[in-house]
């Protein structure tokens, strides 16, 4: 059996850096933690993960340190794993989105560096330094593959379409919150910095309130090509409202 770190790190050789299932086993079999971390990068959104999911079921400091060691070292048959599956027992549909959420915003902090923000220009991909609600659930189900072998440690299991129906539940509520109704109203709200996204670190928040409309710009393109549910969300609020609209 293979330990959740193992089961990310297979996924994550097959998914980004092309390997076959029969190399990605290989790798696992042969290769230690600190091998494979520095192809796959996996092991600060295990940590979010983790973090995630400690807030959600309110695990100790002492309960987390163990839970994310032996998620990421083993063994499989670890006390903490018990524990922790005790504890997260009806875990909710909202429940994963909170730590979905979390280990999207650990990703923020971690990737706010100048080097990286000039590659997120250059992909135009600063939408991505948003909140849960505003990046996508094309984004936000991307970090399944860092969160799913965990949850199936303690004996959690993910319906990616009940998940994806709680996302943009969540997702109106928000728009609804925030008078989310046009490429406007987001471009004001992201311009707002860390008074709307207070994870935002401060060097990076003076580097993305100049792009406020392309972020935003980008946000409702990503919503058109790779999640329909979102750009059917805005643009019904924006039938809502007279002479609202949404600029392409």
């Amino acid at each position: 059996m293979a330990t959740p770190y193992q089961n990310v790190a297979k996924a994550a050789l097959i998914n980004w850096n092309g390997l076959s299932e029969e190399e990605a086993n290989t790798k696992i079999q042969t290769e230690s933690v600190q091998e494979l971390e520095s192809q796959v990068y996996a092991m600060g959104s295990m940590k979010y993960a983790v973090i995630g999911i400690a807030k959600q079921v309110n695990l100790s400091e002492e309960e987390t340190t163990k839970f994310f060691e032996a998620v990421i070292n083993g063994p499989e048959t670890a006390e903490i794993f018990g524990l922790v599956r005790e504890k997260m027992k009806g875990f909710s549909d909202e429940q994963k989105l909170g730590v979905l959420s979390t280990i999207h915003d650990g990703w923020v902090v971690d990737n706010s560096s100048e080097k990286t923000f000039n590659k997120k220009v250059d992909k135009q991909q600063l939408r991505q330094y948003a909140p849960l609600e505003l990046i996508g659930w094309n984004e936000v189900r991307s970090d399944l593959l860092f969160l799913n072998p965990v949850l199936a440690s303690v004996g959690v299991q993910v319906d990616e379409a009940a998940l994806s129906q709680a996302y943009h539940t969540k997702v109106a509520n928000y728009m609804e919150e925030m008078k989310i109704n046009s490429q406007d109203d987001l471009t004001s709200l992201v311009s707002q910095g860390r008074n709307y996204y207070p994870v935002l670190p401060e060097e990076l928040e003076a580097r993305l309130l100049p792009m406020s409309e392309v972020i935003s710009g980008q946000m409702i393109q990503n919503w058109n090509a790779k999640d329909p549910e979102t750009a059917q969300i805005i643009a019904t609020r924006q039938k809502q409202i007279p002479n609202g609209g949404i600029k392409l």
